[in-house]
């Protein structure tokens, strides 16, 4: 991908408005699915913050993407062995005993690629006034959910502290009530889902999948 040339997709959903349902369009779709999804974080405590810093220094340096990846792959041994001084990094991922450990280094190490500078600033608006933005500032994607026809299944994990339920909510209290259905995972005395457990742990295929599976084709044979 030429990051130079990158091509915000947030903006291209706002200029193609009618192909997504706005303004009363027929969007094609039955139903759809959010996995730990949220259009405005400025109500959580979402550790999504800790990547704001770098927003800032990426546009002043027009750097043109953050190694997210590097970053994460270089701090995982001192999050996974002793003395732990980042053990706070792996809560961030998943919940404890939800994924084995090979799996889970695989996914650190080997998952995760560079950000484009130019995305990260984008998502930096989902924590300020209003929610996410397109570029321009001007479009607020939240304010135009009431105006969908879809029914929409939002899911959220008890222990996720990258998209919290709370934040989950937040996004789909504006869509209207007999269309949102919010799941969230996650029992008292566990299993508990962090944000990729929703979708890499075993539990997930137990539970998160059969859900996702019944409501789409209860809405796709409605």
């Amino acid at each position: 991908m030429d990051f130079g040339q990158y091509i915000d997709p947030l903006d291209s959903i706002s200029q193609r408005k009618d192909f997504y349902g706005y303004e009363g369009k027929d969007s094609g779709l039955a139903a759809i699915t959010t996995l730990a999804s949220s259009l405005d974080y400025t109500s959580s405590r979402s550790s999504l913050k800790l990547l704001l810093p770098l927003a800032d220094p990426a546009q002043v340096l027009n750097v043109p993407v953050i190694p997210i990846g590097t970053l994460l792959a270089a701090t995982h041994p001192f999050a996974a062995n002793p003395p732990y001084l980042l053990s706070w990094l792996s809560p961030q991922i998943s919940a404890p005993d939800m994924l084995q450990p090979k799996l889970f280094e695989k996914l650190v190490t080997e998952n995760f690629e560079t950000v484009p500078a130019k995305l990260l600033l984008q998502l930096a608006t989902a924590f300020e006034e209003g929610g996410l933005c397109d570029k321009s500032g001007t479009f607020f994607y939240k304010n135009h959910l009431s105006k969908s026809n879809v029914p929409v299944l939002a899911i959220a994990g008890d222990q996720d502290l990258i998209c919290s339920p709370d934040a989950v909510y937040e996004t789909m209290k504006l869509i209207l009530e007999p269309l949102v259905t919010y799941k969230v995972f996650g029992e008292l005395g566990g299993p508990h889902f962090a944000h990729y457990d929703i979708v890499g742990a075993q539990r997930a295929v137990d539970l998160v999948y059969p859900c996702i599976i019944e409501f789409l084709n209860h809405h796709d044979t409605a």
